[in-house]
């Protein structure tokens, strides 16, 4: 099956940002010099820097980029692994346009290559800013020779009436309201609404099927106007029809769900497992399936106040998908 190591810089590739092909660079890794503040938007990686993946794991990882103290803004990015810190390395991609704004979350989503023996040891991305200077965010990389699952905690969305983020990205852990999602929305796994008439339920559906519903188009507000938010991956769901247990969830178990590829959106229940499925092609050509189980914890605020139109709701779950 699939798995590509799902590097959180939920990269979007951009039909004119393809990567050249990765050389080897024995070249010393020059220090760099930018003040750009890049985090990762998950905060563990923060706390630990690490990232275990196997062969056949995608890399998939999202980065929060501010402008620097100096009032440098971020223009563009390249990406390299390599086995020695202190050398450049491999180029994977180079010339990752980057919206020239204060803020921005930006995502990645790509192959590591294969080169005889070779394990890389780090992954990690050069931001070019306006005034030419470069800033830096890496990552190690833990080599498996069992295939990884990512998993988050305690996710909220809200519904498309209310304030909160309504998107998720379960191999970032990224949660979308608007403005970076036209950057991002390949990324989207799931959606949250409520649908239906004249008994609304609460509702998982996939972004496509959440703007064939006519749910959020469009959003503008202080920092942005206009963010186009349809479109993205297809993502499938079906309840389970297997006995879930939670903790001992792993790849192989994952990878054996049967999700019918026929649902995009789907009514849930608090205390409920749900499966999903998404294809995605990396930037090399391949074709990604993975699959991944969504519990659901509560449902909160699920009363009509105008009609069949909800104001407030909000939905929390954990969220278990292949790397």
């Amino acid at each position: 099956m699939k798995n590509i190591f799902i590097l959180t810089l939920i990269y979007s590739f951009f039909w004119s940002c393809s990567g050249p092909d990765p050389e080897p660079g024995d070249a010393p890794l020059p220090a760099a010099n930018g003040k750009l503040t890049i985090k990762f938007t998950d905060s563990r990686l923060e706390t630990k820097p690490d990232i275990t993946l196997s062969n056949n794991d995608v890399i998939s990882i999202s980065f929060n980029i501010k402008k620097g103290s100096d009032g440098g803004k971020p223009v563009k990015m390249a990406a390299y692994v390599t086995n020695n810190p202190e050398k450049i390395g491999t180029l994977l991609l180079d010339n990752i346009r980057l919206k020239n704004t204060d803020e921005q979350t930006r995502s990645l989503e790509l192959t590591l290559p294969s080169v005889g023996t070779t394990v890389y040891r780090v992954f990690y991305v050069d931001i070019t800013d306006d005034k030419g200077n470069i800033s830096r965010k890496g990552i190690n990389l833990i080599p498996s020779a069992i295939d990884q699952i990512s998993s988050f905690s305690n996710v909220t969305l809200g519904v498309q009436t209310s304030n909160n983020a309504t998107r998720f990205s379960a191999t970032t852990g990224d949660l979308y309201t608007a403005c970076d999602l036209d950057s991002n929305l390949n990324f989207v796994d799931i959606s949250y609404a409520t649908i239906g008439s004249p008994s609304i339920k609460p509702t998982f559906l996939s972004n496509p099927r959440r703007s064939a519903l006519g749910l959020g188009n469009t959003v503008t507000d202080k920092n942005c106007s206009g963010v186009l938010t349809n479109g993205g991956t297809t993502v499938y769901y079906a309840p389970t029809n297997i006995s879930i247990d939670w903790i001992t969830v792993s790849d192989i178990v994952l990878n054996n769900l049967a999700i019918s590829t026929t649902t995009q959106d789907l009514a849930i229940e608090a205390g409920k497992i749900y499966m999903f499925q998404h294809t995605r092609t990396t930037r090399d050509g391949k074709n990604v399936t993975r699959k991944g189980l969504i519990k659901v914890n509560t449902i909160s605020n699920t009363t009509s106040t105008s009609g069949n139109t909800l104001t407030s709701g909000l939905v929390n779950f954990d969220v278990k998908i292949q790397r």
